[in-house]
């Protein structure tokens, strides 16, 4: 899955623009390396944005609501 639209599915972002937007900026890291929005997301993967680090613990289907997002990903 594109990290773009994984992040927006996870509700990390409101959107999928803002997540490449941000994801450009050089805001989130994918393992600790920026990477560009087409790059592949995978279980296990962690993000950092703003300081703050999740794990990816499942990756969501087609559409999932806030609350399954949030069971999705691991604080660490």
């Amino acid at each position: 899955m594109r990290l773009d639209v994984a992040l927006h599915a996870l509700r990390l972002f409101k959107s999928r623009s803002q997540a490449q937007d941000a994801i450009a900026a050089g805001q989130v890291l994918l393992n600790g390396t920026p990477v560009k929005p087409s790059h592949a997301l995978a279980v296990g993967d962690r993000l950092t944005l703003s300081g703050r680090t999740v794990e990816v613990v499942e990756l969501p289907g087609r559409s999932v609501s806030k609350e399954a997002a949030r069971a999705l990903v691991r604080e660490v």
